[in-house]
């Protein structure tokens, strides 16, 4: 049988708001050992969860988080209501401090935090860095810093001794040759832009981790190529599916 890792991306959108506390709090509690999430700046420098540059999803306000000051958006129900309606009227946006807090009480559990590249554009790439960095300090050995950008990662790691995965945005030779240079212990791809199965995945001292892949009866044809890392929506299913948990899990 072959080892297998599932990572909750986002926590479990089908069931919580994404990026959401109870989220993460949910699937740590239905034994995920790894969980990833995604890091904007506000424009007076508040590290909050969220994968979209802007709020509308989220709370139904377009509010554009970076050039938005955290006073305005910390009140504002934060449970995705076109998908929930009222059912999560009561979360807010988490910050970054509150997810350390949450990581601190499962300290058997691990983080990939990525960074997304609309704050980079905002507010400059080492600022970003600097600031996430220094609010992980007290789990850093949890997490594991993700990009698309791969000079984020160069920086953090003259910052700090951690571990980085890059999220490569398209399979081609000019990113294999950046992978190669990076070297980080993490590459993340999108299942979408994986070459047919016939071709070989880039050879490296690094662990491919694809997303998103939501079935059972999916897992095997990434395993069967050397990927034992998943990112997943379904993440407590999976879990409890006795073909998966037959695998081997972290």
């Amino acid at each position: 049988m072959c080892h297998l890792t599932l990572i909750a991306h986002r926590g479990e959108p089908g069931t919580w708001p994404e990026n959401s506390l109870a989220g993460f709090a949910g699937v740590l509690a239905a034994g995920a050992r790894y969980i990833e999430t995604d890091v904007q700046l506000t424009r007076d420098g508040i590290a909050v969860l969220c994968h979209d540059p802007s709020l509308a999803r989220m709370t139904g306000h377009d509010l554009v988080i970076a050039t938005s000051d955290y006073a305005s958006m910390r009140d504002l129900p934060a449970g995705e209501p076109d998908r929930f309606g009222a059912r999560y009227a009561d979360l807010r946006l988490a910050r970054l401090e509150e997810f350390v807090a949450l990581l601190q009480q499962w300290p058997q559990a691990n983080a990939f935090v990525e960074i997304k590249p609309a704050s980079i554009d905002a507010h400059g790439m080492e600022s970003v860095v600097d600031t996430v960095l220094q609010l992980l300090e007290p789990v850093l050995l949890q997490c594991i810093l993700i990009s698309f950008d791969p000079g984020a990662l160069t920086y953090a790691r003259t910052q700090r001794q951690l571990a980085v995965g890059w999220v490569i945005p398209e399979w081609t030779p000019a990113n294999r040759e950046q992978a190669t240079v990076l070297a980080p212990q993490y590459l993340f791809c999108n299942r979408k832009r994986l070459p047919p199965a016939a071709e070989p995945l880039w050879p490296g001292d690094w662990n491919w981790v694809v997303y998103t892949v939501n079935e059972a009866t999916e897992i095997a044809q990434f395993t069967a190529r050397g990927i034992h890392m998943l990112e997943t929506n379904t993440i407590s299913t999976l879990l409890a599916d006795p073909s998966v948990s037959g695998t081997g899990r972290d």
